[in-house]
């Protein structure tokens, strides 16, 4: 008898052992009660600081210059700090980590293109923008290309700040959701009236004064949590300044994951990174930082040109501390599913990684410092949330209302900014209460509209004399329209696969939709004669700093015909196939190991989350 079991053993063992490996344990997160009670504290304290700093703030607003641009007196730091913690969003806190886990020198790429973009716009269009003294980058194209361009450029405006708004706002309340237990609705009702009230009472001076607190809270947020936890896993004193803290863990990270730092290979190896796919990352990440008008709405709030270089070079500095730390945090985050979850045999689900940097705090840190990422997430998604409410607010309250009504008093202006930073508040949180799936890559969808429309308008515009309102239009119409179409499309044009080039393919969509936005304006512009306008013509000159005006200066049609030029290659070669990618699936595999949460709901939307 016992011969006989020990045979069924022996015969239905494996089959056992292959059925346990087919049903894998995986970690489940649930937040302690001391991290959800300190959590509801600490948020339930920032959404109070914000609406008091809004209250107090209207008591500044005297006209539209206040109203829209925080009567122009924001300096260096202050506009830096509230710069970063306007660009930074959820994503910083917990996308990041996620993506890191999973792609690693992927993330690399795109800091460096988020920094890189920082300063193409510290060159190419602060003095310049600060100098034509508007409230926006609709303006300026307004009264460069015309009131015709300006509606085009608002319209574009809007389909933007959509994309990065619904997914702000859907993050928001997804982390209500996951970390206090409330329902999804009431997480997100509440979060978006809170950045909505405070941001339409206050004006951009509100704005700026909450945005240069968030910075802070954002700071300490992520900076303690990190130390603790690089310290905890054996990282030592460099531990104190996580961005270089994790340098004595490099070699036990390459014998667990000898890919993590080869640039070429992600996901434990398994897909490859092409030349064009890094290209693609910047040149949609970099110009698309460019381009965006919540961004551009800083440097009119600085007082001097040097003001505005200033805050350029605090906010670059900001943003860079905060993501290379971010860095620390996925190299963290790796080692420990490693060591600790892999090691009990648990495994995490890719799709809800991005709470990683809340696993830790909470298993590595005490209860009061594992609440702050928690914090910090939701700071820097109200902060970006408000500046996108900040820009639709005056495009249409100022941009639009200026237009149709351009003997307006100047207190009807300011009307019109509450009411519509009101409206807009309104109607996101509106379209995030039922968003649909294709909002978890808005974000970065986000960047290549923004690369598409305002980038190439922008530059040309200041560069080139001769770009003109036909140009300009068509320019944009051209950037919108095929950045939205392969957006809802996933690449696909007239039914062709233009864009097939691997893991993320739509940041490669960018160098497609710029470069055919960049041609666009300066065929058209030549076909029509270009610029005649002296009174515009003279303000180019101006704005470059120059006290006389010279027909011959920035006139160059050979500059604009090698530009256009390198603009065609760029589409051709986007469109083409990569061979990286001819036997690759498209999507990263799943890693190894990975976190669960037991909320049945996405994590909040995040550039990980593609």
């Amino acid at each position: 008898m016992s011969r006989l079991l020990l045979a069924l053993i022996a015969l239905f063992l494996p089959v056992l052992v292959q059925a346990q490996a087919a049903d894998p344990k995986y970690y489940v997160f649930e937040p302690s009660g001391a991290v959800s009670t300190l959590g509801i504290i600490y948020t339930l304290l920032m959404m109070g600081s914000f609406l008091y700093v809004g209250w107090m703030a209207k008591r500044r607003v005297t006209s539209s210059d206040d109203y829209f641009a925080a009567g122009r007196n924001f300096g260096g730091l202050s506009n830096g700090l509230a710069m970063s913690s306007n660009y930074m969003s959820l994503a910083t806190f917990l996308g990041f980590t996620a993506l890191l886990w999973k792609m690693q020198y992927y993330v690399v790429a795109l800091v460096m293109s988020f920094t890189g973009g920082f300063v193409l716009i510290s060159i190419a269009l602060a003095p310049a923008l600060r100098r034509w003294g508007k409230y926006t980058s609709m303006q300026f194209i307004g009264e460069r290309f015309g009131q015709t361009a300006k509606v085009v450029a608002v319209i574009c405006m809007i389909f933007l700040a959509q994309l990065y708004l619904i997914g702000q706002m859907k993050g928001t309340g997804n982390v209500f959701q996951v970390m206090f237990h409330w329902d999804y609705t009431t997480g997100l009702v509440v979060g978006g009236l809170v950045v909505t009230a405070y941001v339409t009472i206050g004006g951009m001076y509100g704005l700026s004064y909450n945005q240069t607190l968030q910075a802070i809270i954002m700071l300490i947020a992520l900076y303690i949590p990190a130390a603790i936890i690089l310290w905890k896993i054996g990282a030592g004193p460099a531990s104190f300044f996580p961005p270089f803290g994790y340098g004595s863990l490099v070699a036990q990270m390459n014998e667990v994951m000898p890919s993590y730092f080869n640039p070429l290979l992600t996901v434990d190896g398994t897909v490859p990174m092409s030349f064009k796919f890094y290209f693609g990352v910047f040149f949609s990440i970099a110009c698309g930082t460019m381009g965006l008008p919540h961004i551009a709405m800083r440097y009119f709030t600085a007082p001097t040109i040097r003001d505005a270089k200033m805050s350029t070079l605090w906010g670059t500095f900001i943003i860079g501390l905060v993501f290379f730390t971010t860095f620390a945090i996925g190299f963290a985050a790796k080692l420990y599913t490693v060591n600790e979850l892999n090691a009990q045999g648990l495994q995490i689900q890719p799709k809800e990684a991005d709470l990683l940097i809340v696993v830790m705090s909470q298993a590595l840190t005490p209860g009061w410092i594992a609440a702050m990422p928690v914090a910090g997430a939701l700071a820097a998604g109200f902060s970006t949330i408000a500046g996108l409410l900040m820009v639709i607010g005056t495009g249409l309250g100022s941009d639009i209302y200026s237009t149709i009504k351009p003997d307006a008093p100047d207190q009807s202006k300011v009307k019109m900014g509450y009411l519509f930073t009101a409206l807009g508040g309104l109607a996101t949180i509106g379209l995030a209460l039922n968003p649909p799936d294709f909002l978890l890559t808005s974000v970065i969808w986000a960047f290549v509209v923004s690369a598409s429309t305002f980038t190439p308008v922008l530059i040309l515009g200041i560069w080139w004399k001769g770009a003109n309102k036909l140009g300009a239009i068509s320019g944009l119409a051209v950037g919108g329209i095929l950045s939205g179409i392969l957006f809802f499309t996933k690449g696909t044009l007239f039914g062709f696969t233009l864009i097939d080039a691997g893991p993320v393919v739509h940041l490669v969509t960018g160098i497609f939709t710029m470069s055919a936005a960049w041609f666009t304006i300066v065929v058209v512009s030549l076909l029509t004669g270009g610029e005649k306008n002296e009174k515009v013509l003279r303000e180019i000159d101006r704005i470059h700093g120059w006290q006389n005006y010279d027909p011959k200066r920035y006139s160059s049609n050979t500059f604009a015909l090698v530009t256009a030029a390198i603009a065609l290659a760029l589409m051709i070669w986007s469109a083409m196939p990569d061979p990286a990618y001819a036997k690759k699936p498209a999507a990263p595999a799943t890693p190894a190991a990975t976190v669960s949460t037991p909320a049945p709901v996405p994590a909040p939307a995040a550039p990980s989350q593609q």
